[in-house]
């Protein structure tokens, strides 16, 4: 019985669409996704569920099924840096500041990078600098997928490895997060140019043959002023780590090829345990990139079952590892193996035409005329730093007693979903009108013209309170409780910690009395900043 190869495109746009699929089937059962449901079931398809957030202000978000986190926010993101062009310059002055106003489930070094580039401050030049060379998470191999489908008509295993170092050094600095991203990379660019079937295991041990590629130290002539940077502000000798990461990962690489030996005896999570995927190190890029490795390299003749057990192995890193493995599965299998049911998740045509602009000759070109075909068919399109974009529907979700979180769906011309939202306070009984006419994203051209010089976006408000409802600025500030209030705080998980009632007392005082930033006060006071921001709630 023969075996049709995919074509390159179909490989990449299976890719692609296997990525968003399996970040979107996983980010339910992510331990820190706050899904309000404590005991997500196992199935085949995409659910329904609620997200308790705090950002602008506490509120419940409703899933749909089929959407997903930032693992596919985050390649969309790298993949318009691409067809921009100067993509570095893209992605850290436009597309990371930006992604800040409708991130969903960011990672801790992730969102830190964004804030320091929304400030044009360079993460490792920060104020948070060791935290940034200590920053090992997988938030930089999740979104690598477009270099490799970009340098598909040109490969040169070489500059793509640069590529992908440029790309996860924007915003993490230790080797766990660039050799898993490599690693990563490289194990795609091999199945994209396989053109016969892959034996059983085969792609482990072109990993483990490929060593010098994804895990040759940086190159000083290009990378040497950062490690002269890094050399100041780390907590261990750059060199060395580096080489202990790629010394640990290929002895985890020989336990994956002896362990794909057993076949049908093959345990997975006994596997992913000594994969470190139910430590503390579950969302290290080193542990995701060879988690997926091995269960790609295990499900390659049955790519649905591939990504659906990462996705249900509660406990791990479950929607980057089920992303990253359904990456590998489409690069390998193309299109063809996707269910009809798993065709609805969030932006598949987007997926879809991203992946077709990033194989262009012209990506910039092509672009522009995708831009123009939209324009053309409907109105209402705003700018921003990351394209064009239209209001779909708004939304409103209560915050409490206090005010509702205003979440505006929008539409990039490209065809992808974002939400962005906005908290609004009242006193008394909601009287508020909206003005979705009013809806402004004054922000700069479309990716297909945009200029990493170009300024910064500014947003009119949608929800207009009546003078009435106006909380003046002027009166002294209070700290208000009632019963209800009370036991809405005591529900809420920050409180679930040990801390003083004196300790409160002063953040309260302080947050009257002042106006600094809750990162600030949570400095001082050694709390989280959600445990800050949770309290000024009730500071009027």
């Amino acid at each position: 019985m023969s075996v049709t190869i995919p074509t390159q495109i179909e490989k990449c746009k299976g890719a692609m669409l296997g990525t968003a699929i399996g970040d979107a089937l996983g980010w339910p059962n992510e331990p820190r996704s706050k899904n309000r449901a404590k005991n997500p079931k196992i199935n085949g398809y995409f659910v329904e569920w609620t997200r308790s957030c705090s950002n602008p202000r506490y509120h419940d978000e409703k899933i749909l099924p089929g959407e997903y986190s930032d693992d596919t926010q985050m390649t969309l993101s790298v993949a318009r840096s691409i067809i921009a062009g100067n993509w570095e310059k893209f992605l850290a002055e436009k597309e990371l500041p930006f992604w800040l106003k409708y991130e969903r489930g960011g990672g801790g070094a992730l969102l830190k990078a964004a804030k320091s580039y929304e400030k044009g401050v360079l993460p490792w030049r920060s104020n948070y600098t060791r935290d940034y060379f200590n920053a090992g998470g997988n938030g930089a191999a999740m979104r690598i997928l477009p270099h490799v489908i970009s340098a598909a008509k040109t490969p040169n295993i070489t500059t793509l490895m640069i590529d992908i170092v440029k790309d996860t050094h924007i915003t993490h600095g230790h080797p766990r997060a660039i050799l898993g991203a490599t690693c990563y990379a490289y194990a795609l660019d091999y199945l994209l140019r396989k053109e016969t079937v892959l034996e059983y295991g085969e792609l482990v041990s072109a990993v483990i043959d490929g060593q010098q590629d994804w895990g040759a130290f940086l190159n000083p002539d290009l990378f040497g002023s950062w490690l002269d940077f890094a050399g100041q502000h780390r907590d261990f000798e750059y060199a060395r780590e580096w080489e202990t990461v790629c010394t640990n990962m290929m002895r985890q690489l020989d336990f994956i090829k002896t362990s794909l030996k057993k076949g049908l005896v093959l345990d997975d999570k006994s596997v992913l345990t000594r994969l470190e995927c139910f430590s503390k190190a579950n969302g290290a890029g080193d542990v995701a990139a060879l988690s997926s490795i091995y269960l790609a390299s295990r499900y390659a003749n049955n790519p649905s079952l591939g990504v659906k057990v990462p996705a249900f192995s509660f406990g791990t890193d479950t929607d980057t590892i089920s992303s990253i493995t359904g990456g590998l599965l489409g690069m390998l299998s193309g299109t063809n193996w996707v269910p009809t049911e798993w065709k609805v998740v969030q932006d598949y045509d987007c997926l879809i035409q991203i992946t077709e602009l990033l194989l262009s000759d012209n990506k910039k070109e092509a672009a522009k005329a995708e831009v123009a075909e939209a324009k053309a068919q409907s109105s209402g399109w705003r700018s921003s730093p990351i394209g064009r974009m239209r209001l779909v529907d708004t939304k409103n979700t209560p915050n409490g007693k206090n005010g509702i979180v205003i979440i505006r769906k929008l539409q990039t011309m490209l065809g992808q979903t974002i939400y962005m939202k906005e908290a609004q306070l009242f006193e008394n009984k909601p009287q508020y009108r909206q003005a979705e006419d009013q809806t402004q994203l004054h922000m700069q051209p479309t990716v297909a013209e945009a200029k990493p010089s170009q300024t910064k976006m500014r947003q009119v408000p949608t929800f207009v309170p009546s003078q009435k409802q106006t909380i003046s600025e002027e009166r002294q500030r209070q700290f208000i409780l009632t019963t209800s209030i009370i036991s809405d705080l005591l529900e809420k998980p920050e409180f679930k910690h040990n801390i003083t009632a004196g300790k409160v007392f002063k953040v309260i005082k302080t947050l009257i009395e002042t106006n600094n930033a809750s990162a600030a006060i949570a400095s001082q006071f050694g709390l989280d900043e959600a445990m800050i921001d949770l309290i000024k709630m009730y500071v009027k």
